[in-house]
C-alpha cells in the first residue's frame, strides 16, 4: 500500500497524523498544497466530489492509498489502524481550533475497542481537544477513555426512546448503561445530555424525524435512568451539515423543537432548545 498524505502549512492535525505514521512504521509521501500546488490541485479536482470543505476551506489532512481517499485527522488514523472497521464510531468532524469531534464512542464495534481508544489517545495526545458523543450504550468503552484522560468533553445525544435505539442500531439501551453513562457526562464540568432529533427508519421503510410523543418518551426514559427531574437537558436536531445528512426529509421546523421541548418538560423540568 503506497499512501500519500496531503497536507497544509502549520497544520495541528496534520502533524498527528505524520507522528502516527511515524510511530507505526509507515512509509508516505506527502505533498503540501501551497508547496505542491500544482500536484495538489490535480489531486483535488479528480477527488472534489468526496473531499469536505469545512467554513474554513478543504479540511488537511487527506490521506491517499491509491484506492481508499480519507480526510481529516480522525478519519485517516481510524482508516490506517483498522481499515473501514471504524467507519460506524469515527465520521468527520464538526469542530475546528484545536477540538475534534465526529467519535461516537456508543458505535464503536466490540472487536475494535481497543483500536478506538489507541485512535482518541493519539489525537488527544498530539494537541487536540476531543469531544466524545455516547449514547447510553457501552460506557465501560468511554470510562475507559475517560480513566485515560484522553476525553475533554462527552455530549450523550438520545435519539430516542427505546423502539428508535433498536430502529437506528438494531439495540435496545440498557437502564443501567444509560444510568453509568449519564453519570460519567455529568462528572465533567462541562457536559451537554441532549435529545438529538435525527431522521429515523419506520418500518415501511421510509424515513422521518421523530414525533413529539417519542421525544416525551426518550425524556421519560433518561428520568428513569437518573432519577433527576431537574437534569439539564438539550433539545437539538440534525441539519444538512451533520454528518449523514437529512436523508431527504426537509429540515426540522422550530415549531417542532418546541414541541419536543414541552413533551420533555413532562419529565425533565429544565430541557430548554439548544442554541444553533
Amino acid at each position: 500500500m503506497s499512501i500519500t498524505l496531503y497536507t497544509a502549512p502549520d497544520c495541528l492535525r496534520c502533524r498527528i497524523v505524520k507522528a502516527f505514521l511515524k510511530e507505526r512504521g509507515i512509509e508516505y509521501g506527502v505533498i503540501d498544497f501551497k508547496a505542491d500546488a500544482q500536484e495538489f490541485n490535480t489531486f483535488y479536482r479528480a477527488n472534489r466530489k468526496r473531499i469536505y470543505r469545512n467554513p474554513e476551506g478543504v479540511e488537511f489532512p487527506l490521506c491517499d492509498d491509491g484506492e481508499v481517499v480519507k480526510q481529516g485527522s480522525g478519519e485517516v488514523i481510524a482508516y490506517l489502524l483498522a481499515g473501514h472497521a471504524l467507519e460506524p464510531a469515527v465520521t468527520r468532524s464538526e469542530l475546528l481550533h484545536g477540538w475534534i469531534s465526529g467519535l461516537y464512542v456508543s458505535q464503536c464495534p466490540v472487536d475494535r475497542e481497543d483500536d478506538f481508544v489507541t485512535l482518541v489517545a493519539h489525537l488527544a495526545k498530539g494537541g487536540l481537544s476531543v469531544l466524545l458523543r455516547a449514547d447510553g450504550r457501552n460506557p465501560a468503552l468511554l470510562r475507559r477513555l475517560i480513566e485515560a484522560k484522553a476525553v475533554a468533553k462527552v455530549s450523550l445525544d438520545i435519539p430516542g426512546p427505546a423502539s428508535l435505539y433498536n430502529a437506528l442500531f438494531g439495540q435496545t439501551p440498557d437502564k443501567t448503561a444509560l444510568a453509568e453513562t449519564i453519570a460519567l457526562v455529568r462528572a465533567f464540568p462541562d457536559y451537554d445530555i441532549r435529545f438529538f432529533a435525527a431522521p429515523v427508519p419506520r418500518a415501511d421503510g421510509s424515513a422521518s424525524w421523530p414525533t413529539r410523543e417519542e421525544a416525551a418518551e426518550a425524556a421519560a426514559m433518561v428520568f428513569e435512568a437518573c432519577g433527576d427531574h431537574q437534569l439539564p437537558y438539550r433539545i437539538a436536531c440534525a441539519t444538512a451539515e451533520t454528518p449523514g445528512g437529512l436523508h431527504g426529509l426537509p429540515p426540522l421546523e422550530d415549531a417542532m423543537l418546541l414541541k419536543y421541548r414541552s413533551a420533555s418538560r413532562n419529565t425533565l423540568f429544565k430541557a430548554d432548545i439548544a442554541p444553533r
